[in-house]
């Protein structure tokens, strides 16, 4: 099976965190060998992720995490 861009761009996020089968990564790299369009949005994703990794943590005001939870919950039941 031959992977398409769409299908790449839907496993990027497993891709990165190390989820995908053996097979299904291997199609993932091999794609991105041939296709410098994919392998430019999989290179700028983990840029993304190393700089947010970076910023400092910092919390929510309690009223915005009290909506924040309350909405979650209406939400998720």
């Amino acid at each position: 099976m031959k992977l398409t861009c769409e299908s790449l761009r839907e496993m990027i996020f497993d891709h990165h965190a190390g989820e995908l089968v053996v097979e299904v990564r291997e199609q993932f790299d091999t794609h991105l060998v041939s296709c410098a369009n994919c392998l430019h949005l999989v290179e700028s994703y983990r840029y993304t992720v190393t700089l947010v990794k970076r910023l400092p943590k910092c919390s929510l005001p309690e009223s915005v995490e009290s909506r924040l939870r309350a909405k979650l919950k209406d939400l998720l039941g």
